[in-house]
């Protein structure tokens, strides 16, 4: 039988352990930044935090002669001292990440990465949206040097920080009140620091044009399925242009993201990062700055912690948004569609409507199984279950590898579709991995694990 997923089957190996099913959103900036998600992490985040705002570093002050010792350990902080956010507004924060070589500038850098964050006190809702470098839009009250128009990855080029928040908000119909510049070291340090991170891999990976820090070319070749990855690895994958342009690097982006705020949450690693304070500084504060102050950030980074996973949105400036053109340079760019951008935003304001656009999808839903345990007659077994309920199951067969937990693969972004196939399933446990891709006429696959119970 002809394949209905055009794409090479995902190579599945065993997972890593129980993945954390929340939307990455402003937690995974939080975890970018500081790693500020738990009160227990809290002396690491505020010293982090001066360090990026050039303020004193506090730790200074709790541990006399800390210095460069690794070995000191931190004392706990009463996180009830630094007070909460008393502000009711909206709070955006415009996160930019540069892509300098060493010896370079970071002022006169472009901003390979451009994500708005966003956080409502009022009604305890946050999300973030993702912008295309390419998009090519009109610059507002351009700097001598300036062009009317180019690309919004350029304001960074002309203006730093502080024009590239005036040209979002320009263009976007929204306020954007404080940035984080950040260096893609920070995402190699992160990942090295947590001992590595695991990703899954949709497809495979062969991206022989991938740029080395010396203008030159460093072939990358990723396997698909699970990948254990340090730092390096890691930043590569979220950067390489492998597939669809940019559309494809922000989701790999929002993973690496997610993989990192994971690790950071399980097991001993919070005990085993405290003691390294020091050393995490040294190594940080010359690759992130911010226009938030030290408390401002424990604060927001507090309030974002306790919102519901419900109440995060995720969105993006995708295909649906843009369309593609060629300048009068001969440049490839996007054009934005205003009337969808507009629908973006309200869905980025409300994670309800982010909620219910991900849930349309085409009825009962297409569905394939695999087996991925030794127990035959499982994929049936399933096919059975989701059938009486309404799902279409095109077909039924066994993975390439024996699976001990149930994978579901999200192939639409589709939150509350792929709950609620869990749900019918029986295993709302399952690890649940995004593969977005709109031109699959699969909404899903479910590789059975040995959890599975008929």
């Amino acid at each position: 039988m002809r394949p209905i997923n055009p794409t090479p089957r995902p190579s599945v190996t065993p997972p890593p352990p129980k993945r954390s099913k929340l939307p990455c959103g402003v937690v995974g900036l939080v975890v970018l930044l500081a790693g500020i998600v738990l009160p227990s992490l809290a002396m690491l985040a505020i010293s982090m935090i001066a360090s990026m705002t050039g303020q004193s570093n506090p730790i200074d002050n709790i541990i006399p002669n800390a210095g460069g010792n690794t070995n000191v350990t931190a004392p706990a902080l009463s996180l009830p001292t630094l007070g909460t956010w008393k502000g009711t507004d909206r709070i955006n924060v415009l996160l930019l990440g540069i892509d300098s070589r060493p010896k370079e500038d970071p002022k006169t850098a472009r901003t390979d990465t451009i994500i708005l964050v966003t956080l409502d006190p009022a009604t305890k809702t946050s999300g973030m949206m993702s912008i295309p470098r390419d998009l090519y839009v009109p610059y507002p009250n351009p700097p001598r040097g300036a062009p009317a128009t180019e690309r919004i990855n350029a304001a960074h080029l002309y203006g730093g920080p502080k024009y590239s928040m005036q040209t979002v908000a320009h263009n976007f119909g929204v306020k954007v009140d404080y940035y984080v510049r950040v260096n893609f070291n920070v995402v190699i340090e992160l990942v090295d620091l947590l001992s590595g991170i695991d990703v899954y891999v949709e497809q495979d990976i062969n991206d022989q044009q991938f740029p080395d820090m010396n203008y030159g070319y460093d072939p990358l070749i990723i396997k698909s399925g699970w990948q254990h990855m340090n730092g390096d690895l890691a930043l590569k994958y979220a950067r390489t242009r492998h597939g669809n342009s940019d559309f494809s690097r922000m989701k790999r982006q929002q993973q690496v993201i997610l993989a990192i705020r994971e690790k950071a949450l399980s097991g001993d690693t919070l005990l085993r990062l405290l003691p390294q304070t020091p050393a995490i500084l040294q190594k940080l504060k010359s690759s992130i700055e911010t226009d938030l102050s030290v408390t401002e950030l424990v604060q927001l980074a507090l309030l974002a912690k306790d919102m519901p996973a419900d109440k995060i949105a995720r969105v993006a400036v995708d295909e649906s948004a843009v369309s593609f053109t060629t300048t009068a340079q001969g440049a490839s760019v996007l054009l934005m569609n205003r009337e969808r951008v507009a629908q973006l935003r309200q869905e980025l304001y409300n994670p309800s409507l982010n909620a219910a656009a991900s849930s349309k999808t085409p009825e009962p839903g297409r569905v394939v199984i695999q087996n991925g345990t030794q127990t035959s007659g499982l994929g049936q077994n399933a096919q059975r279950t989701l059938g009486t309920k309404g799902y279409t199951i095109v077909r039924v067969e066994n993975a390439a590898q024996r699976q001990p937990k149930t994978v579901i693969i999200d192939y639409h972004g589709r939150a509350l579709f792929i709950k609620q196939l869990a749900d019918s399933l029986g295993t709302p446990a399952a690890i649940v991995t995004s593969a977005i891709d709109p031109k699959n006429p699969l909404d899903a696959l479910i590789i059975l694990g040995d959890d599975y119970k008929p």
